[in-house]
């Protein structure tokens, strides 16, 4: 176990860090003359890449996803790599052409909503987002800083409480969004997104050189003959049903990697020019096998290890093999890797709540004060009142991190399944001329009703997360937008944008 005189350096060391990185990036926008803005930004395609990678990924990647894979067993990473090889497509057929039009508009798009808003015409719908948005904002803030303070807590064995744990963390993220904004949070997950996968096999393979003498082969074996539900569905939990094989990789197809909004910004609004788009199409499926396979076989060692974990006890796999099986091995080893799961679990945990704290503050001021309460901010004072509201936020998620569920899983889940509804109203707002504005309400509406019954009286969201809203959601879009009419001005001009983007960016090129 390391001391928390350890950790609490590695807090210090790693809020430095990323305060440096604020510094460097506010100074180099003050020469440039570019003005300041903690909520947009456009960056080139290595940081355009490494930005969606590090705030997709969050907890998964040293807590939920190892205790996902030892629950669910191979059946699960097939479920993964499923999604992963539809992101291409679906990025191609969305969020290209939400660049297009974002940069046509100038790039002055901060929130989704403002997407939506540009096709449809409606405040009460851009309000309507801006609510479930944030929504899925907080517990997924929360998740972060519930499973690095359960690090701290592993890791030290006690020694540092989790709620001041959470307490440290949550004002660590909270001043380096505020101080750097969102450009600094893009140029420091480059960092950390290179941090947290190096560190992650590093752990791999480690515990298969302490456990089965570095043969994943024997590994293979002894699960075989001792656990050999991980082989087949549903999985050594019963966990990966005939519903979730296809619940979830249709939740993290959609909900996960395209409308989840601080992904949703960098898919469709980050990118410097259209190679920056088609690199993240092309490189992020590949990425992301690197990172889910890495994590599968965490969790296929620990069960080959170990096999009657209680369930909340997965997700510290990690830490678990290391205590009980490192340290006998190699107590040198077993504090390098500790300190490395901790620091990984800082790296990738805090490029996700700085994305969604940022985005999130975007959301209260543009989609509500701004736009919704009509309350008009001096120029002179924007910055100010962002940097108020990313701390109320930020304040917001960690006291829900102070109480939190048992499984960091359910945070995540519940806010891939909150937005899965939105995306029917994104597709049928590009390609289809006749949906209209009282379609999109009412699909969002429904969509967002039936998401909360799934959880909450037919209690079926660990199975089918959002896809049961999804498909309410495309069914009412449809209907309502044959039923209903709206001025066809409102989407004259967004469907005119489209074509001048079309022409300057594709054919222009060709």
């Amino acid at each position: 176990m390391l001391s928390s005189t350890t950790i609490w350096v590695a807090f210090a060391l790693y809020m430095c860090f990323l305060l440096g990185v604020a510094f460097y990036v506010t100074q180099k926008e003050k020469k440039q003359q570019e003005g300041e803005s903690l909520l947009k930004t456009s960056v080139a395609w290595p940081i355009l890449v490494m930005t969606y990678i590090a705030s997709l990924m969050s907890t998964w990647v040293f807590f939920a996803g190892p205790g996902a894979y030892y629950r669910g067993g191979l059946g699960y990473w097939i479920s993964e790599m499923s999604y992963i090889a539809l992101f291409p497509i679906i990025a191609h057929f969305t969020m290209n052409k939400v660049w297009l039009i974002n940069q046509e508009k100038g790039g002055d798009f901060v929130t989704p909503a403002d997407f939506y808003y540009e096709r449809f015409k409606s405040p009460v719908l851009r309000t309507i987002l801006g609510l479930i948005f944030l929504t899925a904002s907080f517990p997924y803030i929360s998740s972060v800083l519930v499973a690095i303070a359960n690090a701290a807590d592993y890791a030290t064995g006690g020694a540092i409480n989790y709620q001041m744990a959470v307490i440290v963390v949550g004002l660590i993220m909270t001043i380096f969004v505020c101080i750097g904004g969102v450009k600094s949070a893009a140029t420091a997950d480059t960092v950390q997104g290179l941090l947290f996968i190096g560190l992650l096999w590093f752990i791999v393979i480690a515990c298969l050189i302490v456990g089965f003498g570095g043969s994943l082969s024997t590994a293979i074996d002894t699960l075989w003959t001792n656990s050999p539900a991980f082989f087949s569905y549903p999985g050594p939990d019963g966990w990966v049903t005939n519903a979730s094989r296809f619940g979830y990789p249709f939740a993290c197809a959609i909900g996960w990697t395209i409308m989840l909004p601080h992904v949703f910004v960098r898919a469709g609004y980050f990118g410097d020019n259209l190679k920056s788009q088609r690199k993240l199409s092309y490189m992020t499926p590949v990425l992301q096998g690197i990172v889910w396979t890495g994590t599968m076989l965490i969790g296929l060692i620990g069960l080959a290890l170990v096999s009657d974990l209680a369930k909340s006890d997965t997700e510290l796999i990690i830490p678990y093999m290391i205590h009980n099986f490192v340290t006998a091995f190699n107590p040198t080893l077993a504090v390098m890797m500790m300190v490395g799961f901790f620091v990984g679990a800082l790296a990738v945990g805090l490029s996700t709540a700085n994305a969604f704290l940022t985005v999130a503050s975007g959301i209260v001021a543009s989609d509500l004060i701004k736009n919704t309460f009509h309350i008009n901010v001096p120029k002179e004072k924007e910055g100010m009142v962002n940097r108020i509201i990313i701390a109320v936020l930020g304040l917001g998620a960690l006291v829900i991190a102070l109480n939190p569920p048992e499984l960091i899983f359910t945070l995540i889940m519940f806010s891939i399944a909150i937005v899965m509804p939105l995306f029917p109203v994104l597709v049928f707002g590009l390609y289809w001329k006749k949906a209209t504005k009282q379609a999109a309400i009412v699909s969002t509406v429904v969509g967002t009703v039936l998401v909360l019954m799934t959880y909450l009286v037919w209690h079926l969201g660990d199975t089918w997360y959002g896809a049961i809203g999804l498909f309410g959601a495309t069914i009412t879009m449809v209907v309502v937008s044959l039923f209903t009419q709206q001025d066809a001005a409102d989407s004259k001009e967004f469907y005119l944008t489209y074509e001048r983007a079309n022409e300057r960016f594709y054919e222009v090129q060709e």
